[in-house]
């Protein structure tokens, strides 16, 4: 006989509230399951399994913070440096740099510009350089940073006048980077810039100037 109450007492309180479904909101009516009262504890086998939701989609992958290992940079920059005497470096550049250790990196740029000399006259120049990078002070948005390096610079006259054309180009400076917006920075360099061909011919008057470099870094 229990079994037959059982199922007496599930079919009345089933009857009770289909008879107060028509004043509650067809929300909360649609989420009642007849089944699932009917047959107790026998609820269909689907029952809990989240129904028909769809799967959350997965997050997108933080982004590396600035100066973070192994992460990679575009850099895309501009300088121009002069001496006392008249001669003055234009140069853009383009450049990769790999943060081998938190807040240390290498950097190997490609140069193009133009060299005006005393006299009115000038030459074409390029070259590479290779330039390492400590962000001795690193925040969040900003950071300060030392560095150098050295690079190669050819020319299609002698520079400065008198030389070759054919140079080393070793350089030392400060400067600073500052967000300007997500997964990019703007950065701005003092430098001591040298231009010489290391005794290699009998004609070495050398070029020692005083450097400014900005330019734009790019998460890659």
């Amino acid at each position: 006989m229990q079994p037959r109450f059982a199922h007496r007492s599930r079919c009345l309180a089933l009857a009770a509230l289909l008879a107060t479904a028509g004043s509650a909101a067809p929300s909360a009516a649609s989420s009642i399951d007849p089944r699932a009262l009917l047959l107790g504890d026998e609820a269909s086998p689907d029952a809990g399994k989240g129904g028909d939701a769809a799967p959350s989609a997965p997050a997108a992958p933080a982004a590396a913070r600035f100066g973070a290992k192994d992460s990679l940079r575009l850099d895309v920059e501009g300088d121009w440096s002069g001496d006392l005497v008249g001669t003055d470096l234009w140069q853009g550049r383009v450049g990769v740099a790999w943060f081998f250790v938190d807040d240390f990196e290498v950097a190997l740029y490609g140069s193009a510009g133009y060299a005006s000399e005393p006299g009115g006259t000038g030459a074409g120049i390029f070259g590479g350089d290779l330039q390492f990078r400590w962000h001795l002070l690193a925040a969040d948005t900003w950071s300060v940073f030392v560095g150098g390096g050295c690079g190669l610079l050819g020319s299609s006259s002698p520079v400065p006048a008198g030389g070759t054309n054919f140079n080393f180009t070793p350089s030392a400076g400060v400067g600073v980077t500052f967000d300007v917006w997500e997964g990019t920075r703007a950065y701005v360099s003092a430098r001591w810039y040298h231009v010489s061909n290391a005794g290699t011919s009998s004609s070495n008057p050398g070029f020692n100037g005083l450097g400014l470099w900005a330019g734009l870094s790019f998460a890659l």
